[in-house]
């Protein structure tokens, strides 16, 4: 019973969330990195679908299992309209992106906080 309190569904949900930003911070600065280079196609992280697929899962048990095995995906742009030289890393979208991803990945971090401090709370009493 005492092992749910640090390992139930929203916790390790968060922690899977914060994975994934992470990857996706990481794919996005190698695309800003490669923004000049020659046939450079950008990658993005998709992990959201996953995330809330396996949180709807019944029962907790369930859901909990899933939320172990999610794994953040990384793919290949193939869509995004390409410049002469084969390149399709469009330096603004990336800057958005990079923007967005850091105040979601701050946002997790916020809520895990507060996690930790209701528990302290009431392991505490203060």
């Amino acid at each position: 019973m005492l092992i749910d309190l640090f390992t139930d569904k929203t916790g390790i949900a968060l922690g899977r969330a914060l994975d994934g930003l992470a990857r996706r911070q990481k794919v996005i600065a190698n695309n800003i990195a490669n923004a000049e280079t020659p046939g450079f196609h950008r990658s993005e992280v998709n992990f959201e679908s996953d995330l809330s697929a396996a949180l709807a899962t019944r029962p907790t048990a369930a859901a909990k299992k899933k939320l172990h095995e999610l794994k953040p995906t990384v793919q290949m742009d193939m869509q995004s309209p390409e410049r002469p030289d084969g390149n399709n890393v469009n330096i603004d979208k990336e800057m958005a992106d990079l923007t967005k991803t850091g105040l979601s990945y701050r946002a997790a971090t916020t809520l895990l906080e507060l996690k930790g401090s209701i528990l302290r709370y009431v392991i505490n009493g203060r």
